[in-house]
């Protein structure tokens, strides 16, 4: 699949509801415009390591018991787990690569929970969780949430503890750290994680790309247009950049937003000489 192909792809996933995404899919569409991927084949691979658990899985268990076997399929069977070592390495994020080395972070790690348990056919999502991403199994009645890190299930005590580490105690538990995100949302974080790491390593063009697919996802978003305007700047586009700056003064309302954007415009006006 060529780079335009894959980008029209992504977008036309884009475009879609956000339930009628397939996570996996557009996962796999990120990874594809850094290295040729084959989407297909790797979809493939999901399905049948949903199959192969399937041959031994009773659908008729209860949910703590499904959640548990298919938590221990994928981490102890499959060795699928945290990369301690590289954990900023991008591959992390590409679902690909994750496939191929069993290593990941934990928002690519809940991918793999949520392809194996769709094709399973049970209640599972993802839960955008501040500073570690999650998974969430069941409904409205009883959920249980698992760490794909570590491949453990964690309880709502845990989850208190987990927030009360991240924030530093600044932030208690409340019932929307663990709802159900939007496919949208999970990807925007993704992008959101290749995004840093280009940022840090000057790595221009593939932060750009980045931007680009996150506002296939949220068009108009300023803060993704500011941000791009920014790597217009990096890259040595003022016009470009200037153009966007403009946009965002005209069309947004959000008056920090409007600060950051007149400021960066005010920095690419040409001034007419003093005379002194």
């Amino acid at each position: 699949m060529s780079q335009i192909a894959v980008r029209e792809r992504f977008a036309a996933l884009a475009s879609s509801p956000s339930d009628a995404i397939d996570l996996a899919e557009a996962a796999l569409l990120i990874a594809a415009e850094t290295s040729e991927v084959d989407v297909g084949a790797y979809l493939s691979q999901l399905d049948d390591l949903a199959s192969a658990f399937e041959e031994n899985f009773d659908p008729s268990t209860s949910l703590d018991i499904s959640v548990s076997s298919l938590s221990d399929y994928i981490h102890v069977h499959e060795g699928f787990a945290g990369n301690f070592k590289n954990y900023h390495d991008p591959e992390n994020s590409y679902l690909n690569r994750v496939i191929d080395t069993r290593r990941g972070i934990p928002i690519s790690l809940a991918l793999i929970h949520i392809a194996l348990g769709q094709r399973l056919n049970l209640p599972v999502g993802g839960i955008n969780f501040p500073g570690h991403f999650l998974v969430r199994y069941g409904g409205p009645d009883k959920h249980l949430v698992v760490d794909p890190f570590s491949g453990r299930m964690l309880s709502e005590s845990d989850c208190a503890n987990l927030l009360r580490q991240i924030s530093g105690n600044r932030l208690k538990l409340e019932p929307g750290h663990i709802e159900f995100a939007p496919n949208k949302d999970i990807l925007l974080r993704m992008l959101d994680n290749l995004k840093q790491i280009f940022w840090r390593e000057k790595s221009w063009a593939s932060g750009r790309a980045c931007i680009e697919r996150q506002l296939l996802l949220r068009p108009q978003q300023n803060e993704y247009l500011i941000q791009l305007g920014a790597i217009y700047e990096m890259q040595g586009q003022p016009q470009q950049a200037q153009s966007i700056y403009t946009d965002v003064l005209q069309s947004c309302e959000d008056e920090q937003l409007r600060s950051v954007a007149s400021k960066r415009l005010l920095s690419l006006t040409p001034r007419a000489p003093t005379i002194h």
